[in-house]
């Protein structure tokens, strides 16, 4: 081959590659450029409460996140439509367990497939971390060195619908990737739970776990399956009912606050508040000279 038909080969093969590995940064700045839709916006604030109770700041912060995820995630509807609602739930449901980690980004999860409805799961089938048989809403499965989750849609929406409820599926399973993140499913996210709580952390849900099985609980009974689904409803609950679980599982909310970097039970629906009642954030200030000029 003549020399300079060589060099054009290979710096076709390195341009080839640079434009490979530097696809998903590309991606990324290209959908925080385009700016975050009006729609969309009005979207989060009419289906997700988390999202509708940050202040004007975080409220930025989270919809730049969702553009990321976007930007990265494939998702995938199977015998139904992925829609634009559909589409940012998951993304909300991703954001929502990481928003206290302003740098994280689930590096392995391969695909997102949303299905119709429940689905049974037959014993010959390989899901992780979950039953052998049963009907399931969502499920993690880890194939080489990705993981594809797959979510009902039906479950979705109503996880979103009903932000009371203690149910999310979205969220659920997303707590699966976090767990995840050192290696395996376990329970014990050991990325972001600091080392010196390992054992205040083993302890408090052991102590949890005994009481959800002597029927003592208020906790979803699902978390009594085994460790990692218990740190998955517990995760649910942070994030839907924080105020009933700081009431009636102090000391595991105050382990949950420190785990995800953030207190979802200081965080109030601006409706709840006239304009002269006092901030719920202690300050001492009218609500709206405090916290509600920054929503």
């Amino acid at each position: 081959m003549p020399y300079f038909l060589s060099l054009a080969v290979l710096a076709a093969v390195v341009f080839g590659f640079y434009r490979y590995a530097t696809a998903a940064g590309r991606r990324r700045t290209a959908a925080l450029a385009a700016g975050f839709p009006a729609a969309w916006r009005g979207l989060l604030a009419g289906h997700v409460a988390f999202y509708r109770v940050l202040g004007a700041a975080e409220k930025s912060r989270f919809e730049q996140r969702v553009q990321l995820f976007l930007a990265d995630a494939r998702i995938t509807g199977v015998q139904t439509e992925v829609d634009e609602l559909t589409r940012l739930l998951v993304a909300a449901a991703a954001v929502i367990p990481t928003f206290g980690f302003p740098e994280w980004a689930y590096a392995h999860l391969g695909e997102v497939l949303v299905v119709p409805d429940a689905w049974v799961l037959g014993p010959d089938s390989a899901q992780e971390m979950q039953p052998l048989q049963g009907t399931l809403l969502g499920s993690v499965q880890r194939f080489q060195n990705q993981h594809y989750m797959r979510l009902s849609k039906a479950s979705l929406l109503q996880g979103f619908a009903d932000p009371e409820d203690r149910q999310n599926v979205g969220i659920h399973e997303f707590a699966h990737l976090l767990d995840e993140a050192d290696g395996v499913i376990d329970g014990v996210p050991q990325v972001e739970l600091p080392p010196h709580l390992l054992g205040p952390w083993a302890a408090t849900v052991h102590r949890e776990m005994e009481a959800l099985r002597a029927g003592e609980s208020d906790i979803r009974p699902y978390a009594g399956t085994n460790e990692a689904e218990f740190f998955a409803v517990v995760t649910e609950y942070f994030f839907e009912k924080p105020d009933q679980l700081q009431a009636h599982h102090p000391e595991l909310y105050a382990l949950l606050t420190e785990l995800f970097n953030q207190s979802p039970g200081a965080r109030r629906d601006p409706s709840e508040f006239g304009p002269r009642s006092p901030c719920p954030c202690g300050s001492g200030k009218p609500y709206e000279d405090c916290h509600q000029a920054t929503t």
